[in-house]
């Protein structure tokens, strides 16, 4: 193999997206589920890989699990988007972060180096959550950029075929797709709330659906159904190359 074979990665960042933990809730409770067991197994794991850095994909859990949780997160570099079962001003009692939307949202960007990276606050509303107009028009300014993106949001904007997607989808992500189809940079994004592994490719949107911490749903139509045997998260790696992840599951024991 000759030298120009040979492809040589100067630049690596390792991420660990975490989602739908739901700490102290009734529901994953009652179906015997110990939340903070599966927490402490996932940030062990992210511990003995070395990662440093932590993207908290939503539905964190109780307002009262939040100071023994945010401590438990010492010493890592935390970015967040908040789920349909978090409230900001609660979450901010002990995490904070400048925000660039209204007081009641919670949307940013961050510049890397090779990358872009968006998040998105679909928090607000009733239960089928959306973004507000002010954060949509935010994202179309933000979408002006020469790099990759990856975009964070609790809520898949993409559909996927499951019947959770039909009862609890983001209100307006056919608008959202529509302006991210628009843009000509690769986006790929990451998000939870359904508690299943997804992969969908529309275009140049690559969007991954990560399983949750807590308890998984079953992926399938016409079908509602959990599993509480399994937990998982995925870990992103950003280069200058463009990006890989890795999904990472559990068996509970």
């Amino acid at each position: 193999m000759g030298k120009s074979d040979i492809t040589t990665i100067v630049y690596m960042s390792k991420i660990a997206y975490v989602t739908d933990l739901h700490l102290e809730e009734h529901f994953p409770i009652s179906q015997g589920v110990d939340a903070w067991k599966n927490w402490e197994r996932v940030l062990a794991d992210i511990s003995e890989r070395g990662i440093k850095e932590i993207i908290l994909g939503g539905d964190l859990g109780e307002p009262s699990s939040h100071k023994a949780f945010f401590k438990s997160l010492k010493g890592l570099d935390i970015s967040l988007t908040l789920g349909n079962h978090d409230e900001l001003e609660e979450v901010r009692k002990y995490f904070q972060i400048e925000s660039v939307g209204e007081s009641k949202e919670l949307y940013y960007s961050q510049e890397r180096e090779f990358h872009k990276l968006i998040f998105l606050d679909s928090s607000a509303g009733s239960i089928a959550k959306s973004i507000s107009e002010t954060q949509f028009n935010w994202l179309q300014n933000e979408l002006l950029t020469s790099k990759n993106i990856v975009l964070f949001i609790h809520h898949p904007i993409i559909p996927a075929i499951a019947e959770v997607d039909i009862h609890y989808h983001l209100k307006g992500r056919e608008k959202i797709q529509e302006l991210l189809l628009s843009v000509e940079n690769d986006i790929s994004i990451f998000c939870g709330h359904y508690h299943f592994h997804d992969e969908k490719r529309k275009g140049k949107l690559h969007q991954l659906i990560t399983p949750a911490v807590s308890y998984q749903s079953v992926n399938i139509p016409h079908e509602a159904k959990i599993i509480t045997d399994t937990f998982g998260y995925r870990i992103i790696e950003l280069n200058e190359m463009g990006m890989n992840e890795e999904l990472v599951t559990f068996n509970v024991d």
